[in-house]
This record gives structure tokens, C-alpha cells and sequence, in this order.
């Protein structure tokens, strides 16, 4: 059978964004526990690994809008997850940090999430794991160029 590859029933971005829909669910499910959702952690997790950032930088890190992730972590610093880190420069650039609540929430989370990805990998075979994440990084490539 021969895909058509400008049918509509074969779009990428539809199939790309249903899939992240229902991997987002099964996340979301799985961090209920401790009260995160899947873009919560992914959040925390960003600044875990990489500490303060500017709010440009943390958006350009995590490809998304500056918009969409103040509104994402003004949700987080009400919570007490997240703080206002350090000026950076001259002092007019808004930086963000994980708290030590976020710290701990965190590493609660995390055994959550491991649980879920290692279903998921297993569930597809480490090779099919390995080739799709490769395939997605080469996708991200060639829509930068686009």
C-alpha cells in the first residue's frame, strides 16, 4: 500500500499532535500522584538539569512560545515550585529558578514518569524507541530549515 503524502488523513502535524496527545495523557495519568501534569514536570525538569534561565532562553530551550510558558510558570511559582532567580546582566532580563519544594516535588515525580517511559519503550521495542526518537530529531532538523 502506497501513502498518499499530501492526503490529509497522512498529515504529519496531525498524527505528530494526536500522538503527543495521547503520550501526554498517559504522563499526565501517571504524575496525578503528585499533583503534576506532564508540561509541569517537563518544566521542572528543564531547570533541574539546567538551572536559572531567562525566560527566552528556557522557551528557545523547550521550543515553545514566551507566552504560553510564563503562563505554564506563573502556575508553578504560585505553587511554590518555582522563583525568581537571579538578574542577569544589567538587571532587566527575568530569570526563573527551581525552588526546593520544586527540588523535592521533582524527585518524587520522577520514579512516575521513569515508570511510564520504560512501559512506553518496552511496549514499542527499545530499537522502535531509538529509530522514532531519531526520526523526530531528524523531523525537528528539517522543519528549522523550512
Amino acid at each position: 500500500m502506497v501513502l498518499d503524502p499530501v492526503s490529509p488523513e497522512n498529515c504529519m502535524s496531525y498524527r505528530l499532535r494526536r500522538a503527543a496527545r495521547v503520550a501526554g495523557r498517559a504522563y499526565d495519568e501517571a504524575l496525578k500522584p503528585v499533583g503534576l501534569r506532564n508540561t509541569q514536570f517537563t518544566l521542572l525538569g528543564a531547570l533541574e538539569i539546567s538551572g536559572a534561565q531567562s525566560i527566552n532562553a528556557l522557551a528557545a530551550l523547550l521550543e515553545t512560545d514566551a507566552t504560553t510558558l510564563n503562563r505554564n510558570l506563573n502556575v508553578l511559582e504560585r505553587r511554590g515550585l518555582v522563583r525568581q532567580g537571579p538578574e542577569m546582566r544589567d538587571g532587566r532580563v527575568r530569570t526563573v529558578e527551581i525552588s526546593e519544594q520544586g527540588r523535592t516535588l521533582y524527585s518524587e515525580a520522577l520514579p512516575l514518569w521513569t515508570q511510564v517511559q520504560s512501559n512506553l519503550v518496552a511496549s514499542i521495542g527499545k530499537d522502535t524507541h531509538a529509530q522514532l526518537l531519531e526520526t523526530l530529531r531528524e523531523l525537528e532538523g528539517a522543519l528549522d530549515h523550512l
